[in-house]
């Protein structure tokens, strides 16, 4: 009962800050049997009229799907399923439930303010979920506490002023090699950010006994959050938030972020709507964050030869081309190759099994994403690693879509790290 009384005054609370509450919206689940039926899911939201909004897209035949709805099109979606022969299952009845629940899990963490107090690194809660400027100042306690060997730098601000801060960690040393790694261009997506502070604080601690010898050999450029002002958008007013906050535009906010990279931009998987989830701009790099990783990876690619690039969810490691289907870079081979090498480092933790694959032909068509142009500018290493929740792992999670509670953080980032250092063990050993 106290519980329920918790969530009720917490909902009280959300509503009077305007918080965006779901109520009864619910997330389904199906698993496409043929083509015809993936054909279908693709174009749901066309024949429907309106945007259904996909966690996870439709696929591929016999692999998950996950979308949710809203109460009033509950009815017309029923009616589309059934017409195609797809039977749906219920994984969140009430996405406000869900909502509330994380929101008290943000009301009840410890608040320690890292902007003033400047604490040390290591004291800093991994297995939580942060403030962007408690993660700029952790960020900054990181570089002061191991300046021998980690500089920290920005790639600039984005259009609401928030600083885009990056790590280089690295012994220092002119014309490395580098892997470089974001997380968080997708705001909603909270557990790709707690990865990539997951994998400073392990390089960092693990320097002098782990992995000198590689940070010898090459830097990694760890930028974790490079779509703050959509971040603390989903953090503070609507917890589904994908995009910038760019706008208005049709009366509507934001760009999707990654879209907006001219590389064959606008060609699929897009929206020309600015109020769809998948708007990709007026034009290539209408938006700030995009303008600034587009410079840093123009002037260093010369030396950054791998791109990890931290979404969820899934359970995916894909590489190019996402442009279109069937459509491959010439080292395919090796880039599948590598892939299957960070698969099986991650199965190792944990058991998860992440599905290896060409970004357009496993999950969906999309132009205009940060990968394909870092693969188009001659970066060699390039993967999206789509993260936690999903049907690979054995810990009941793929329920909460990318609400995923803290408690999964640690796993989460305990299974990706070594798949991850896959990929910089590679560029170390070159050639690249």
């Amino acid at each position: 009962m106290v519980r329920i009384q918790s969530l009720l005054v917490l909902a009280l609370i959300a509503t009077a800050l305007g918080y965006k509450r779901y109520e009864g919206y619910k997330v389904l689940q199906v698993k496409p049997e043929n083509e015809d039926q993936v054909h279908a899911l693709v174009k749901m939201n066309q024949v429907l009229g309106f945007e259904v909004d996909f966690w996870r897209d439709a696929r591929a035949v016999g692999r998950n799907c996950d979308f949710m709805i809203p109460p009033e099109k509950e009815s017309l979606v029923m009616d589309f399923l059934a017409y195609f022969g797809i039977t749906p299952k219920v994984v969140v009845n009430d996405v406000s439930v869900m909502i509330d629940r994380s929101m008290k899990e943000q009301q009840e963490k410890p608040k320690i303010d890292w902007k003033a107090v400047k604490a040390d690194p290591n004291q800093f809660p991994l297995d939580q979920y942060h403030t962007h400027d408690d993660i700029n100042a952790w960020l900054q306690s990181v570089a002061a506490t191991y300046s021998s060997f980690v500089t920290i730098s920005s790639l600039g601000k984005t259009l609401q002023g928030r600083d885009m801060l990056f790590l280089k960690i690295g012994t220092p040393k002119p014309n490395k090699n580098a892997l470089w790694i974001d997380a968080g261009i997708h705001a909603r997506e909270w557990v790709a950010d707690a990865t990539a502070l997951y994998t400073i604080s392990q390089l960092v601690n693990g320097y002098s006994t782990k992995f000198k010898t590689l940070l010898d050999a090459i830097d990694i450029i760890i930028a974790p959050s490079v779509n703050p002002d959509g971040y603390e958008y989903s953090r503070l007013s609507d917890r589904n938030w994908r995009k910038t906050r760019s706008g208005p535009r049709q009366g509507c906010y934001g760009v999707d972020p990654n879209r907006n990279w001219s590389f064959h931009w606008g060609e699929s998987g897009v929206s020309t709507s600015p109020c769809s989830d998948i708007y990709d701009g007026p034009s290539p790099f209408t938006e700030k964050n995009c303008q600034n990783m587009k410079a840093y990876l123009d002037a260093n690619n010369n030396t950054i030869k791998g791109m990890l690039t931290l979404h969820s969810y899934g359970e995916d490691w894909i590489y190019p081309w996402g442009y279109k289907t069937h459509t491959y870079p010439p080292d395919v081979n090796d880039l599948r190759a590598l892939g299957l090498q960070a698969a099986a480092a991650i199965q190792a933790v944990h058991g998860t099994k992440y599905v290896v694959a060409n970004s357009a032909d496993s999950l969906y068509p999309a132009a205009g994403a940060s990968d394909d142009y870092s693969k188009s500018i001659g970066i060699k290493w390039v993967y999206t690693v789509e993260l936690r929740p999903g049907d690979g792992d054995t810990a009941n999670d793929h329920q909460y879509g990318f609400n995923l509670p803290a408690k999964f953080i640690i796993p989460t980032a305990e299974e990706t790290f070594p798949g991850l250092m896959v990929v910089a063990n590679r560029i170390m050993t070159g050639p690249n």
